[in-house]
């Protein structure tokens, strides 16, 4: 699906993984995500993630998963009583809900705040697909937001508020987390989805807090791909973008600053890890 958002005097499309390209006639520039293969004529940088294979048996996907976790899992269920819930329709009050918890946990962890048009643009198009886990008294634990297709659903954001003087509470955000991912995993396996995507794996060997989330990527099993991040100038003006574009990302003292909106789609791996779409919460990740 083409997903269309005008920046600035640009018209600027959004297709995901290798899914049918759409007329482009009525777009400047297009970012493709994660594709099997670098687009001809196009600027591309490489992205690896970790897929899960949602065609296994259920038994086969939880087996995978590491002992440990499937007992943290089911402590959540049995008695921590979280409560999972996702939604059908995905209106204005779900986003808002969910855009003003992320921006307390951007704020807790240093990140930038969530980009609601995107997001808004995103839910238009019905590619959006929103769970969480909370508490019996409605407290949000957990959020998830995923892109979603036919076949495959891509964690964009996960997002979660620490209580580092509550140990019992960050002890249960942390067994949340993995029943929220196993619930979603088992809900998108019935739905005839194919593969569970968690939007990104660090290939490198220096951040701690990287290495620990692929740490936790990995106790749910699957494999690791390399795709490519895209971007393809269409129209004059999309060369005009991918030229402002290449200026900024090379000028060292404009790295520092805030992205201007109308370039927040780069593809480049370095800025891909860094953004909030791969900051992926894992309240204590280590603990019972």
């Amino acid at each position: 699906m083409l997903i269309v958002t005008k920046k600035f005097i640009f018209s600027v499309g959004e297709v995901w993984f290798d899914e049918n390209r759409e007329a482009l006639n009525n777009v400047d520039v297009v970012h493709y995500r994660q594709l099997l293969h670098p687009i001809k004529g196009g600027e591309c940088d490489e992205f690896y993630t970790r897929l899960i294979d949602l065609t296994k048996n259920q038994d086969e996907l939880w087996e995978t998963i590491s002992s440990n976790d499937r007992y943290k899992i089911r402590r959540a269920e049995q008695k921590d009583q979280v409560i999972y819930e996702y939604w059908k329709k995905i209106d204005s009050d779900i986003l808002n809900e969910f855009s003003d918890f992320y921006d307390s946990f951007a704020d807790q962890k240093g990140l930038t705040k969530i980009n609601r048009i995107q997001l808004q643009n995103r839910a238009d198009a019905g590619v959006i697909d929103i769970s969480r886990v909370k508490l019996k008294d409605g407290e949000s634990l957990v959020w998830h937001v995923y892109y979603r297709t036919q076949n495959r659903v891509r964690l964009l954001h996960s997002a979660s508020l620490k209580n580092n003087n509550n140990t019992t509470y960050q002890s249960i955000l942390g067994r949340a987390n993995r029943y929220h991912h196993w619930q979603d995993i088992v809900r998108f396996k019935n739905l005839g989805i194919v593969t569970y995507d968690f939007g990104g794996w660090y290939t490198g060997n220096t951040d701690r807090e990287k290495l620990g989330i692929n740490q936790f990527k990995e106790k749910f099993g699957g494999e690791v791909v390399k795709n490519f991040n895209c971007v393809y100038g269409i129209t004059l003006k999309g060369k005009l973008y991918l030229h402002l574009l290449n200026i900024y990302t090379r000028l060292p003292q404009l790295s520092l600053l805030r992205r201007p909106y109308f370039l927040s789609h780069t593809p480049k791996q370095s800025q891909v890890e860094a953004s909030s779409e791969l900051e992926f919460s894992i309240p204590e990740a280590q603990r019972e």
